[in-house]
């Protein structure tokens, strides 16, 4: 760091006698450093100040010195110094670029279903996760905590940021099953009943065949067998067992309901979202009852994205009114209830469906049976040594 700094010199040393000149210079301690040859040629280096020092050696030697090079900072700010501008605007955009850096550019949403892209996009907004904010102000846990609460219809939220990039990822909600690893020995047991259609076993064995009944915790793959020599053996049961199994579905709606409804009243609203700041266009969020549909554009140079964003909002405004509904009206409510709920059944196939419509109180109750085709195995981790005790000997006490 310091030879950076300071001036130095690269010398060539020119004579018949370099190494008398060099012990000369050891001799006197003189701060010549990193001596080296280049074919028949010597070199050196010393700083600019000591150069003078070496005169009186080299005369002594019988030796002549020429400087061949210059390096270090002194040497860059006299050589450049009639290109300052060129410098002074080279440091400014060194730190431009640095400040830049300091901001969110590029916001990905992975495995967001499209039914929840408008939930996702208000959530992430109204948290502050967007372009141009503080990357420092992307708090991941914190963050995700509060995603969850406001979209409890997934079950895990990951925020992270890498550079300028922040990654929101999103994992609907599904069945959770206790986590076993690859090399703990475990069975496959159903994890509800219903009829055998098909048993795939690649590791275990496998203990029912199609059209056996089964109920919930029936062990369908075991883990557990003999082998030739009589011995148990323990492995980590895999495959698929298919099953038709059995599942209803209910959903009760009301005759008469509040519902919301707009009343043609709209407030438009524009930003621009930069560097973690927004600017009012015009327009400014109203109070009451709305319901918002946003669109950002971002703005680009040629295929180059700025961490800039023209954000266009359409408030709708809401009144509450007592409405009555028919009764296929309801119906079509309680059977869209009612698939969301068959959505996340994890099913195959429909293989038949059943509806049965009846009255309940003040409104009408719908009832979905439906025969599924669905793998039903999940895996139950082996808590036991099924290997026998070793047999004593007869001396043994």
């Amino acid at each position: 760091m310091m030879h950076f700094i300071r001036e130095i010199y690269r010398i060539e040393i020119i004579g018949i006698t370099p190494e008398r000149f060099l012990n000369v210079v050891n001799r006197r301690q003189l701060p010549l450093f990193n001596v080296h040859c280049v074919g028949n040629r010597m070199f050196g280096f010393i700083a600019a100040a000591d150069f003078p020092s070496l005169s009186d050696a080299a005369q002594k030697a019988g030796v002549r010195l020429e400087i061949t090079d210059r390096h270090g900072l002194p040497f860059l700010a006299r050589h450049y110094r009639k290109r300052l501008g060129f410098i002074v605007g080279l440091g400014l955009f060194c730190l431009v670029l640095w400040y830049l850096s300091l901001f969110v550019w590029f916001v990905d949403t992975v495995n967001v279903p499209e039914a929840y892209a408008v939930s996702v996009s208000d959530a992430l907004n109204d948290l502050g996760v967007r372009t141009g904010v503080f990357i420092s102000s992307v708090d991941g846990p914190l963050l995700e905590v509060e995603l969850e609460e406001r979209l409890p219809q997934f079950d895990l939220i990951k925020v992270s940021c890498m550079g300028c990039n922040a990654q929101v990822y999103f994992s609907p909600t599904h069945p959770i099953k206790d986590a076993v690893s690859d090399h703990e020995p475990c069975d496959l047991t159903a994890s509800q009943g219903g009829v055998i259609v098909s048993v795939v076993a690649n590791e275990g064995l496998p203990l029912v065949e199609q059209g056996d009944v089964v109920y919930p915790g029936d062990t369908l793959i075991s883990g557990v067998f003999s082998n030739e020599g009589g011995k148990n053996t323990m492995v980590h049961s895999s495959g698929e067992v298919t099953a038709l199994v059995e599942e209803t579905f209910s959903e009760s709606v009301s005759y008469k309901q509040t519902a919301t409804e707009p009343t043609g009243r709209a407030v438009n609203i524009h930003r621009v979202m930069a560097f973690g700041m927004e600017i009012p266009l015009f327009g400014s969020p109203p109070k009451g009852n709305y319901s918002r549909i946003s669109h950002e554009t971002p703005v680009t140079v040629g295929e180059f994205s700025l961490p800039i964003l023209l954000r266009s909002e359409q408030w709708q405004e809401l009144c509450y009114i007592e409405k009555t509904f028919t009764q296929e009206e309801c119906i079509a409510q309680a059977e869209t209830l009612i698939d969301k709920k068959l959505q996340k059944s994890h099913y195959k196939e429909i293989v038949s469906s059943d509806t049965v419509v009846s009255e309940w109180g003040g409104g009408i109750r719908v009832t979905r049976t439906v025969t599924l085709l669905k793998e039903i195995s999940q895996e139950r981790k082996l808590l036991f040594d099924p290997a026998p005790p070793p047999a004593k000997n007869a001396d043994e006490p």
